[in-house]
């Protein structure tokens, strides 16, 4: 039995998303101790997300499989682009 990286990226998806909602508390720690903006790790992580997620596509078997890595890559573009949007007309505006 190998590693299913269809289902570790639809996880992986629903940790971005928290992360993505949950980046405004943490920014004080991120800018103190690690000195970077707490969405450019929430972006890398998507953009590993959705590597892993075409990838895992190779492995479909059934229609669930197929549908979990779809909606895996429809997640991680919108967190994606929102993120890039947001991080982009933040740094031009400041």
């Amino acid at each position: 039995m190998g590693i299913n990286l269809n289902l570790w990226s639809f996880i992986l998806s629903l940790g971005c998303i928290l992360l993505f909602f949950l980046s405004g508390s943490m920014k004080d720690f991120f800018d103190t101790y690690l000195h970077f903006h707490p969405l450019l790790l929430t972006l890398l992580l998507s953009i590993a997300c959705f590597y892993l997620s075409l990838v895992g596509m190779k492995n479909v078997k059934n229609l669930t499989t197929l549908l979990r890595g779809i909606l895996t890559m429809v997640i991680t573009l919108i967190v994606m682009i929102s993120i890039s949007f947001i991080l982009l007309f933040g740094t031009l505006l400041s």
